[in-house]
């Protein structure tokens, strides 16, 4: 591909991020009634429907991955190398623009507030869910589904990684006064871009798979640590 702009794969990125939605609200739906009859619990619910979510984008990408699988047996460390490097550099980025945002008095986003949650009542499940299902599923959306539509590495990281970071930040925008939450595009966003760079230097979902999953359960044992449950 030597487009700059590739319309038909910005189509197809576009498709797959409104498919993600359309998903989440059709798997949803049978759980709200059996979470009303109290059939099963709220966080049960979320489980299966983040257990179903990736099937159908695995479907969908099954012949890269098989591919990019064969070549992370082959290329693996090169692979995980250069993920780790870009990272790495997310995270840093990530972690001094969370404590610069927490020093201003800005209150979490609801993302985070929601994982913290799930974390006290269903910790098992809320490490499923993040670290297992949910980056399989975020990977697939956010950096497959926008691979293609452009040959510029920069343009796809910067939009690859602030779609990724709206998407996390979006619940906890309900009104005008809740635009300072447009903040945490910072540390999200840092940590989409650093693997909009790694996957167009690999050309490998798992590397990134991987990683990401390492980053939510490190997360997830520092809000353990820091005494978050009580």
């Amino acid at each position: 591909m030597n487009k700059l702009f590739n319309l038909k794969e910005a189509l197809k990125g576009i498709g797959i991020i409104c498919l993600y939605y359309i998903l989440q609200l059709l798997f949803s739906m049978p759980f709200i009634f059996l979470i009303k009859s109290h059939t099963i619990s709220e966080y049960t619910a979320t489980l299966f429907v983040y257990i179903l979510l990736p099937i159908p984008l695995i479907i969908i990408y099954l012949k890269d991955l098989k591919k990019d699988f064969q070549d992370l047996k082959k290329n693996y460390k090169k692979i995980l190398l250069t993920t780790f490097k870009y990272w790495l550099i997310g995270t840093i980025v990530m972690i001094a623009s969370s404590i610069v945002i927490a020093l201003t008095g800005i209150k979490d986003n609801t993302n985070q507030e929601a994982n913290i949650n799930m974390l006290k009542h269903a910790p098992l499940i809320e490490l499923l869910c993040a670290v297992l299902f949910g980056t399989i599923l975020e990977e697939l959306v956010f950096r497959r589904g926008l691979k293609n539509f452009t040959s510029n590495k920069h343009i796809y990281a910067i939009t690859s990684g602030l779609i990724f970071a709206f998407i996390h930040i979006i619940s906890s925008i309900s009104n005008n006064s809740d635009i300072i939450m447009l903040i945490y595009l910072i540390p999200y966003g840092a940590l989409g871009i650093a693997f909009g760079y790694a996957y167009k230097k690999t050309n490998n979902i798992f590397g990134t798979i991987i990683f990401h999953s390492i980053h939510n359960l490190i997360s997830l044992i520092e809000i353990l640590i820091i005494g978050v449950i009580v």
